[in-house]
């Protein structure tokens, strides 16, 4: 199939093309002192799970006292609303106000409840902390082409809400991997992809690794110079791409030379997983089914794929894995498809932690959400439309869980943090920089690198400070 450069550019944002010889200034900076995977002493993951299309987050997490689930209530009308009865109450002890979880999911809330998981309340992309009159006042900068299905995605992937999508073509965790040495002691790629090419592992010096075959339990295994799997697809989209022995266009070209060098690697990372794999029981399927959802198998894979850490890459320290679990545009029959999507990731997150610690690996990964943008809270009908901020989830041992962080507005489209009164969408009041540098920090990075990683953190840093507030992640 043909690579569309709107899929492109979706995908991969032109992966990092530079001109040879030309390095950004923080790549210069970052080469001067480079770590490797040599300098940490212990083993970290960050799982960066993308909700593809938008998801109404809103209905993810739900106010629960009578007052506030009115204000919900009246704002969401029949078409989107849940009945208070169909949800499922959070123990938060750290806040007088109360939320829930639909009562599709009651993973989550065991999974909150037992300390695992915390929510972030409205977060996304912005330049600086603004309200609504701040948001009006047209002299101020704001995240370009806000509900932009591309655009927002870029930006949950780049942490650079200023540059136009053309420019953005260096993820956030691909600069942390180019400032860790970008490679594991073998070679490999410090960023696994179970979800193809992606923007956010994106560096200047390195691509991510795709793992292959997300429906076959043999998967690296599977994959070796002559068997199947990915190669030939690979080599589909080669000759597709080739004319008279060259390629036709660029992105085509950029994409498949890192296709071609993931596809490469993948031999030496059969061998590694295949010596280090543990074995371990937790089920990602369902009782009441006898198949594996894509989430659920690409989230299995991820657990495989660190249970052979001591052996993938040659003793891997520092890995990043890419998930996308899309389908969240829900402009219509928003309780039909998010009904069947939330419970199917309540249940594999579930597993996800289970089989995380029968492997006794759980407080060495965290997992983080992101989605292009929150819906508003005004039916369009019978779904909701893009809005701006919305909320996350952060899941693992080391998280403090139990907790819902940041600011969740009030149910008031009069509030001060709605941009849109008619709409009701809100402005986050956390910033992807916020969120992003509680975990860039937990993965090994150095306060002074932090610009490195996030072009604009400097606008969420307290004056006379070294890094943003805690939002309270650790």
């Amino acid at each position: 199939m043909a690579v569309s450069r709107r899929n492109f550019l979706r995908n991969t944002a032109g992966a990092g093309v530079v001109a040879s010889g030309m390095l950004l200034p923080w790549r210069q900076l970052a080469m001067a002192a480079e770590k490797t995977q040599d300098d940490f002493d212990d083993y970290r993951a960050l799982v960066f799970l993308l909700f593809d299309g938008g998801m109404d987050s809103f209905n993810l997490l739900i106010p629960y006292d009578d007052g506030e689930y009115d204000q919900y209530a009246k704002i969401r009308t029949d078409a989107l609303r849940y009945p208070q009865d169909e949800l499922l109450a959070l123990d938060d002890s750290e806040t007088d106000r109360r939320f829930s979880v639909p009562s599709l999911a009651p993973e989550l809330r065991d999974l909150f409840n037992d300390g695992d998981l915390a929510f972030l309340a409205n977060v996304g992309p912005l330049t600086q902390h603004m309200n609504r009159e701040q948001y009006l006042d047209e002299s101020l900068s704001r995240p370009r082409n806000l509900e932009s299905h591309m655009d927002q995605v870029a930006q949950w992937q780049t942490a650079d809400s200023l540059k136009p999508l053309s420019q953005q073509t260096v993820g956030w965790l691909g600069r942390i991997s180019d400032r860790f040495g970008s490679t594991l002691n073998n070679g490999l790629s410090m960023g696994l992809s179970v979800s193809g090419h992606n923007l956010v592992q994106t560096g200047e010096s390195d691509t991510e690794l795709l793992v292959p075959n997300l429906y076959d339990s043999t998967a690296f295994s599977s994959l070796d110079e002559h068997g199947p799997g990915p190669k030939e697809t690979a080599n589909e989209d080669f000759e597709l791409g080739r004319i008279d022995g060259r390629y036709d266009n660029l992105l085509r070209k950029e994409y498949l030379k890192r296709f071609r060098r993931s596809i490469n690697h993948a031999g030496t990372a059969r061998l590694d997983f295949n010596d280090g794999q543990l074995e371990f029981n937790t089920s990602f399927v369902p009782e009441d089914r006898d198949w594996i959802s894509d989430f659920g198998s690409s989230m299995q894979r991820i657990v495989q794929v660190i249970s052979a850490q001591e052996y993938f890459g040659g003793g891997a320290k520092r890995q990043t894995f890419f998930v996308n679990f899309g389908g969240w545009d829900h402009h219509k029959r928003l309780h039909d498809e998010f009904h069947w999507r939330i419970e199917d990731v309540s249940f594999v997150l579930k597993a996800f932690r289970d089989a995380l610690a029968e492997i006794d690996m759980l407080d060495n990964v965290v997992l983080f959400t992101a989605s292009d943008f929150g819906r508003t809270l005004v039916s369009n009908g019978t779904g909701s439309d893009h809005g701006w901020g919305g909320n996350a989830m952060i899941l693992g041992g080391p998280v403090n869980g139990t907790r819902v962080l940041g600011q969740y507005p009030e149910m008031d489209l009069e509030g001060d943090q709605v941009s849109d009164p008619a709409r009701g969408s809100f402005i986050p009041t956390t910033s992807l920089e916020e969120y992003y540098a509680e975990l860039a920090l937990w993965f090994g990075l150095d306060e002074e690198d932090l610009e490195l990683a996030l072009p604009n953190v400097s606008s969420f840093i307290p004056e006379g400070a070294t890094k943003p507030d805690s939002i309270g992640i650790f």
